[in-house]
């Protein structure tokens, strides 16, 4: 209890010593400048209501206008609670916006420099996308034909190659090679270490289900590029696309490899308007393509027969989505 007294009259101490100052500072401030104008020096205090002016506060204004010579004149938020210091009012509301200063001095003019584009790696960009170049879609292969169909982009022509049908190594799968090579560095002549690819020959055996493919000539090919598709897909055993589910036929025909008794090679879908290059050499046989047959097994193995049907060419067809 006696602590409590202690601090409670340190506080009432503090508050009077605090008020004496800011007391002396309204009198420093009501003396530190006389009147310039000869107008009536007393300060507007008509603002503030009179009913709050009670007691000390009208003393406080009192003692405010006994030099009323040198008196300046203060806010019209002004009481004597007010606390100033060195002449200025650290809690008085902000008065009005003042009108809005000079502009500023201009800046110094920047430094020239030079610019110049990004220095890029690698090879120059190709030719801008255009109507005739997609700038999206799915690359395949159309076997047996130089053209692509009707909206589909061309990339390039070539020939069909594959390995010998004699030989063991080199590639199983048919490529597309380009119409006009280009060598980089070739050594002349044939090594022994090597892998080796030839033309593929269309056989005969194709007369009767693609006529426009003369028997024992050289396969043309042409890569194609599906514009704006995401997807392209094979399907042997139909010449029809899944429409309903979205699926645009890019071309039908007949599936084909080599011959059962030689080494193996992939399936492809030749087109059925396949047509034939002259042959560039003799008869020699090098890398054959024939056409593929469905085979029933009398023991119930196998193709499922029907719907299959032993010795039928099997269809296929290349969709894109």
């Amino acid at each position: 209890m006696a602590l409590f007294s202690r601090l409670l009259f340190s506080s009432a101490v503090l508050v009077f010593v605090l008020a004496t100052f800011a007391y002396d500072d309204v009198d420093q401030l009501t003396e530190a400048e006389p009147n310039r104008d000869g107008e009536d020096p007393s300060p507007t205090l008509d603002l503030m209501d009179d009913e709050r002016l009670s007691g000390k506060s009208k003393h406080a204004r009192s003692r405010m206008k006994r030099d009323s010579g040198s008196q300046a004149e203060l806010p019209s938020s002004f009481d004597h609670y007010t606390p100033f210091y060195s002449g200025q009012c650290f809690m008085c509301l902000p008065g009005p916006r003042g009108p809005p200063g000079v502009d500023g001095r201009d800046g110094r003019d920047g430094r020239d420099r030079s610019i110049e584009p990004p220095v890029t790696s690698g090879p120059s960009p190709g030719p801008s996308p255009g109507p005739d170049r997609p700038t999206s879609g799915k690359t395949y292969i159309r076997w047996g034909q130089t053209t692509c169909r009707e909206g589909a982009s061309l990339v390039y022509e070539g020939v069909m190659g594959g390995k010998h049908f004699t030989q063991k190594g080199s590639g199983t799968n048919y490529l597309c090679l380009h119409k006009t090579p280009v060598f980089d560095n070739p050594e002349n002549g044939r090594q022994a270490n090597v892998g080796l690819i030839y033309g593929t020959e269309a056989e005969p055996s194709f007369g009767h289900v693609i006529p426009t493919l003369p028997g024992e000539s050289e396969v043309p090919c042409v890569v194609c590029l599906a514009a704006a598709k995401r997807d392209v897909l094979m399907i042997p055993g139909v010449n029809h696309c899944p429409t309903e589910q979205g699926w645009r036929k890019e071309y039908h025909g007949y599936l084909a490899a080599m011959h059962y008794t030689y080494h193996a090679t992939q399936f492809i879908c030749l087109d059925h308007e396949a047509e034939g290059l002259p042959r560039t050499g003799g008869d020699d046989d090098p890398s054959l393509l024939y056409p593929v047959e469905a085979a029933c097994s009398g023991s119930g193995g196998g193709l499922p027969c029907p719907p299959y049907v032993d010795g039928h060419e099997v269809t296929c067809v290349v969709c894109s989505i």
